[in-house]
């Protein structure tokens, strides 16, 4: 009878058992409660020495992403040996090179700068780290602190990228438009912040002929970019080249050609669904200029602005989505100003909305003073009445939260779980008075699931 293989002696099956072990976990930060990335090893590392065959099964998956952070301690030599099995490099103040690794799929470079335990990673070999990877599939790439070129010959080489971010570089000359014509066949996600000397025109490619014609992007569906003419005048362009763009994320700073901008959108932009405005100085105008430029197309599904204040022009604006629109996410950047009759009509009217998102309207009162001022009593006596005061304190703020709770509970509403542990405290602060009257709004609209008010989620009971 032939002996049976053992599946955990078959590299096929190993590898994939390697895969689910943990490596890089998430855990909460212990200060703020944010998620954070962090990287456990000691469980495949126990693995890797249980066989010769394990370790050599193992040790690829172990090195599969190196984050210059996570690794700034181990010597330079380790990471250049085992740099060939690299296939995530996040280079953020990492170890020098020159690196090995030529099988990357995800390539982020972070400005150049030194630090205690290393030289970092400088831009020569950034440059050879994007021109040996030619099969990368997304690319974050941060200029050095002095402005320079961009790197044309290396991003042109760039076969398989489907998502490109390139920040702090020169583009004049034609060098952005070089670089985007020669990814125009895979890439769908571009990002673009301050990209220096793109004059208007210059995204414009040679038909052949002699004629000029517009860069067209087709496959490009998510557009982030900022606009600055200190830095370029010719990027309100840029939305003519993505005739198939369905999100787009912009940064509309200090001078720009609003005009221009929301005609290219007219025009050209006639699948968006989802805009994202993030410049809270954005006069007024504009920005009911801009909202009225993604009217070509089917409407907007989602939306996020960052304003002064919710005036009802700019709710007018926002309504002309009403039919469509199924998320909205408003940050209001001047305290203690809100008009609730322009969050209710957005509530009442946007009918498809499943969540709605105000931030920034400041929070209830919340006393958090102990009220002891016993300066002139013995430290004994004075330390029993702080731990007696801060009792109390704490029993009444459970008496608080428990009829919060059960007032909520009324309505058909509890608070939802929060992104950190420092959301929950700003939910406990919140005064139900306020939460109660938020929550009031949306009594009758029974569509609406979750409602965040000042970045605390509430959630409706099934």
């Amino acid at each position: 009878m032939a002996k049976q293989t053992n599946p955990l002696e078959l590299p096929e099956i190993l590898t994939r058992v390697a895969h689910f072990l943990p490596l890089w976990v998430e855990a909460p930060n212990k200060y703020n409660g944010q998620l954070k990335t962090e990287f456990k090893p000691r469980t495949l590392l126990n693995c890797m020495r249980v066989s010769k065959l394990w370790y050599q099964v193992m040790l690829p998956v172990f090195w599969y992403t190196y984050t210059g952070s996570h690794c700034a301690r181990a010597p330079l030599e380790i990471i250049h040996r085992f740099s060939p099995h690299f296939r995530v490099f996040q280079s953020f103040q990492g170890h020098e090179g020159p690196y090995q690794c030529t099988g990357l799929v995800e390539l982020i470079m972070s400005q150049y700068s030194k630090t205690y335990y290393s030289n970092g990673v400088d831009i020569e070999t950034q440059r050879s780290l994007v021109a040996l990877n030619r099969d990368l599939r997304k690319l974050y790439w941060h200029g050095p602190a002095k402005l320079v070129h961009m790197d044309a010959d290396s991003l042109t080489g760039l076969r398989r990228i489907y998502d490109l971010m390139i920040l702090y570089w020169q583009g004049s000359n034609g060098l952005l438009t070089k670089v985007l014509q020669a990814v125009s066949g895979t890439v769908t996600r571009l990002g673009l912040y301050s990209i220096h000397g793109v004059a208007e025109g210059d995204l414009m490619v040679d038909s052949g002929n002699g004629i000029k014609e517009q860069l067209i992007l087709p496959h490009v569906v998510k557009l982030a970019y900022r606009i600055n003419h200190k830095e370029s005048k010719g990027l309100e362009d840029l939305v003519r080249c993505c005739p198939n763009l369905k999100k787009l994320y912009i940064i509309p700073e200090k001078t720009y050609d609003m005009v221009r901008l929301k005609r290219n959108m007219q025009e050209c932009c006639y699948k968006l669904e989802a805009l994202t405005v993030k410049f809270v100085e954005l006069d007024e105008n504009d920005l009911v200029a801009l909202l009225r430029g993604c009217r070509a197309g089917p409407g907007l599904v989602r939306l996020r602005l960052s304003v002064q204040r919710l005036s009802d022009a700019v709710t007018d604006a926002i309504l002309a989505y009403s039919a469509t629109l199924q998320s909205v996410k408003i940050d209001i950047h001047v305290p203690n100003i809100l008009d609730v009759k322009n969050v209710l009509r957005i509530l009442v009217e946007c009918r498809r909305a499943w969540r709605v998102d105000v931030r920034g309207c400041g929070v209830g009162d919340y006393d958090s003073s102990d009220g002891v001022d016993d300066d002139d009593d013995d430290d004994d006596i004075r330390r029993s009445r702080e731990t007696k005061e801060k009792e109390k304190k704490a029993r009444d703020e459970d008496t608080r939260l428990e009829a919060k709770a059960s007032r909520l509970f009324e309505m058909g509403w509890k608070v939802g779980r929060q992104r950190s542990y420092y959301y929950d405290g700003i939910a406990k602060e919140q005064s139900v008075e306020e939460v109660v009257d938020v929550l009031g709004l949306a009594e009758d609209l029974k569509r609406l699931k979750t409602i965040c008010w000042n970045d605390v989620c509430y959630v409706r009971l099934s």
